[in-house]
């Protein structure tokens, strides 16, 4: 039972931006050193960052880059079995921060407790650090980056003393994964061993089934639908909304919308963060270059943006006032964060798409199908409201998911799911922008996606 945990907090949404490092070493099951490190990124703070890990510029002011600090790391992760909670993150942060200054990869495999954990405790509503933690009765500072390491450490330990396994890569391959190895030169990813290809699942079936997750009672539905959304079935109120699944005890099923709908955002989150999630199916052979884009246009009275910053996506992922911005956590999903509070009074609403841009050469690698949207709050991780989107997306091809817009004195947002030809090019064209302007970072960021490969 000897392994090393580690978990990295960073300053932006970059991943060469480590600040703080946590490490946890443990020998024969019992867990005999910890190391704690502040590191100074050397670049800008996202004010979100700061406020999930509390770790300011000042902070890690005279304290060591990466690089100064290496030499003390790379010994204690040389030849060992390394663990990390969501690993594709921690491991994606030491490889970019290592690239960044043209350091040499350490020689380990590695383990991901996170999808362990998914695997093996099925009846878990969510497999996140702090809900394994709490179910196993393990104490912790969520994202403190020693903190994290220790549960990482101590989840594991559980596991294995309840899979009675002894040996931390003997755990993951009952569990049907391979361990991901770090050598100099390169890495592979912790994955699951190679099995037949699973028949495609029904259009309609799987999409219903994603929004799972009870919710606290959710946002309060109107009747009435924005100028722009066509309607194809009544708005209903909240308890006449389908539900995807049976509620969990004590909470409310989490409403499905349909095109039309329009939801109020109101006080209950307007002075907090919302996250919209976007999910997605794609075949495996799905090239890198197609894959979709969760974007969001800032939008003024007149509908349209008057800058290229105002539209957010991987080639901008953050707008002037920092109160939007994007990531895509893994190949079929993308995030959009708000504090529609913080949007400059200018900005009246945000459209949200998806785009899967235009195939090249001979083979056409088919659509992405299921896509949907949930809306989360943030802070609690509570999903408040589900919109399947779309069965069937092609190449070449924009779905307008939903208008967040201003409403008296709050917010709202309204499904739309208007399908239009073009991509994310001839969405900016729709908005205002000039017709090409966002090419050239879209393929860049295309081309930067299919350069580095899937995470997992």
């Amino acid at each position: 039972m000897n392994f090393t945990a580690i978990d990295f907090e960073t300053a932006n949404s970059g991943r060469s931006s480590a600040c703080a490092l946590g490490l946890v070493q443990v020998r024969d099951g019992i867990v005999t050193a910890e190391h704690n490190w502040l590191i100074d990124p050397q670049q800008p703070f996202d004010g979100m960052n700061i406020a999930i890990h509390g770790i300011t510029p000042s902070m890690v002011r005279g304290q060591p880059t990466f690089a100064e600090l290496w030499p003390t790391v790379e010994p204690l992760l040389q030849g060992e079995i390394v663990i990390a909670h969501n690993a594709a993150f921690d491991m994606s942060v030491l490889r970019y921060c290592l690239d960044d200054y043209s350091l040499c990869y350490p020689g380990f495999q590695y383990l991901c407790t996170y999808l362990l954990g998914k695997k093996m405790l099925q009846d878990l509503p969510s497999h996140k650090l702090n809900v394994i933690s709490a179910h196993f009765g393990i104490r912790l500072k969520h994202h403190d980056a020693l903190e994290d390491a220790r549960a990482s450490a101590l989840i594991l330990l559980k596991l294995m003393e309840q899979w009675q396994q002894f040996d931390p890569l003997l755990l993951a391959g009952s569990q049907g994964y391979r361990a991901g190895t770090m050598y100099d030169g390169g890495y592979t990813p912790f994955k699951a061993a190679p099995k037949k290809t699973a028949k495609k699942p029904a259009a309609g079936k799987k999409a219903a089934a994603k929004p799972t997750v009870a919710a606290s009672p959710g946002l309060p539905v109107s009747g009435t639908v924005t100028e722009q959304a066509q309607v194809e079935a009544p708005a209903a109120s909240l308890d006449q909304l389908p539900a995807a699944a049976p509620p969990a005890a004590g909470a409310a099923a989490v409403p499905i919308l349909v095109r039309g709908q329009r939801v109020d955002i109101g006080d209950k989150l307007s002075a907090t963060r919302l996250l919209a999630a976007v999910e997605w199916d794609a075949p495996a052979s799905h090239p890198a270059a197609v894959q979709p884009e969760t974007a969001a246009f800032l939008l003024r009275e007149s509908g349209r943006c008057e800058q290229e910053r105002e539209l957010i996506f991987s080639g901008n992922m953050e707008d002037p006032s920092g109160s939007v911005f994007c990531s895509k956590p893994s190949a079929h999903m993308g995030h959009l964060y708000l504090q529609l509070t913080s949007l400059p009074a200018a900005i009246t609403r945000i459209a949200m798409a998806f785009t899967v841009a235009e195939f090249s050469g001979d083979r056409n690698p088919g659509p992405v199908w299921n896509a949907s949207v949930s809306l989360i709050d943030s802070r609690t991780g509570v999903r408040l409201a589900v919109f399947p989107f779309g069965r069937s997306v092609m190449p070449g091809m924009s779905v307008v998911i939903g208008e967040f817009y201003r409403y008296k004195d709050r917010w709202r947002f309204a499904a739309v799911g208007e399908w239009l030809p073009g991509g994310l090019s001839a969405l900016g064209s729709h908005y205002g922008l000039e017709a090409g302007s966002t090419t050239k970072a879209q393929e860049e960021s295309a081309a930067s996606a299919e350069a580095e490969g899937p995470e997992h």
